[in-house]
């Protein structure tokens, strides 16, 4: 609610238009009620106001985790459907805080102990965090400055949740932890590492790094294997997050455990994030984990991010048609040549594909297309969502005949 506030008086004097987005969850009976009452409060603000649904069946275990994936599902859908490039989140100094000592206790590494940036590009929208260092009793005074109300959401004081308990502690006259000010300093340092080791890393890799526009990336193995443990771990990262579509990068122990085997030449095949890792001779090969891509859906807007990896445009309606992964059966099908060397022929079945009810309609990448008027008609492009990635080059093109509709970009 001082989020909303402090943006309808911006708008306002800048002639703007904003509209307020709540997701009702349906975890508690009350929910439904708390968002009429939110949607209510907003437009007695002069803002437009939209609730977005969660059904699902009964959450039981990974609440908050679930509930915020949902979450930015269904804002980041709404952002595209409605045509809006950012949107604007209302973490605050003492959410940073958090986030810090959660992600420590888990032993991330310096990516994600740099926790959340006040400007964060995504495929299709950039997250903007405006408040970030602003703390929590300055913003409760905002709101009651301006005769404003706010919902206090109870699973705020649920102790069954890590964030809960680290809140309390945060909170305590005797606790001997930092200063949610003096963690929030933290977490600048160790962006400004994290920015540093992503330059190195591309420096050292350019040239080395082969990023396709079919969703795969391949490194030379020398290049790798010269890189300092550091720089190895934040290229895999920034690989797997990139080619499994991921929103944060895996595990640091998953990494570790990764680039051992590499450099102990244990590993030849092997799974990590929603990606996977085939190790030649001469390369590292990351393809897309068949099993872990999403499930299909009806374009039912003009833009859609696909498995958070393909960025699908049309210019006509479409909402007959359904995007999904082309699979094993329909890839038999096709004349598809061999993606290249060290490049699994199974990462093409995870490739976007058009249907409607007669089958199968399109696959823009491999150039198949069941009518040719519709090639230049809908647009296919991998979206790594890596500032790596955009730092090395990308191959303008491939040898499966990828046409002008389809490509490949970084995006910081």
């Amino acid at each position: 609610m001082a989020l909303a506030s402090l943006v309808a008086e911006w708008a306002d004097r800048r002639r703007g238009s904003v509209t307020a987005l709540t997701v009702d969850h349906r975890l508690r009976p009350e929910s439904a009620s708390e968002a009429a009452t939110v949607s209510r409060w907003i437009r007695e603000l002069g803002m437009q106001h939209e609730t977005l649904v969660w059904h699902h069946r009964n959450v039981t275990r990974g609440i908050q985790a679930s509930a915020r994936a949902a979450r930015f599902r269904l804002m980041g859908a709404w952002c595209v459907r409605a045509g809006v490039a950012n949107l604007l989140l209302a973490h605050h100094l003492e959410d940073q805080a958090e986030t810090f000592l959660m992600r420590l206790a888990a032993g991330s590494g310096i990516p994600g102990l740099g926790c959340m940036r006040v400007r964060t590009p995504m495929a299709t929208l950039e997250l903007v965090r405006p408040l970030l260092g602003v703390s929590k009793s300055r913003l409760r005074a905002t709101v009651a400055h301006g005769g404003g109300n706010f919902v206090e959401d109870p699973s705020n004081q649920d102790l069954r949740y890590t964030r809960t308990r680290l809140r309390r502690l945060l909170r305590h006259p005797a606790s001997d932890l930092p200063k949610p000010a003096t963690l929030a300093r933290a977490t600048r340092m160790f962006r400004r590492l994290d920015a540093l080791a992503e330059r190195a890393t591309a420096a050292r890799l350019r040239g080395a790094m082969h990023v396709s526009p079919l969703g795969f990336v391949t490194v030379d193995l020398g290049s790798f294997a010269a890189l300092p443990e550091l720089l190895a771990l934040r290229c895999i990262a920034a690989v797997v997050q990139a080619v499994a579509g991921r929103d944060y990068p895996s595990r640091t122990r998953s990494l570790w455990r990764v680039l051992e085997r590499i450099r102990n030449h244990e590993l030849r095949t092997s799974t990590l994030g929603g990606a996977v890792l085939t190790v030649t001779a001469k390369r590292l090969a990351f393809t897309r984990e068949a099993r872990a891509v999403s499930d299909p859906a009806h374009l039912q807007s003009p833009k859609l991010l696909w498995d958070n990896r393909f960025l699908i445009e049309t210019d006509f309606p479409a909402d007959h048609l359904i995007v999904g992964a082309l699979g094993t059966r329909d890839l038999r099908k096709l004349p598809v040549p061999p993606p290249g060397p060290g490049v699994r022929r199974d990462h093409l079945a995870t490739l976007p594909a058009f249907r409607d009810l007669d089958g199968l309609v399109a696959v823009p990448h491999l150039n198949w297309w069941r009518d040719d008027r519709l090639r230049t008609r809908i647009r296919v492009v991998f979206e790594p969502r890596s500032g790596l990635l955009a730092g090395v080059s990308s191959s303008p093109g491939n040898r499966n005949g990828t046409g002008r509709n389809t490509g490949c970009r970084g995006h910081a």
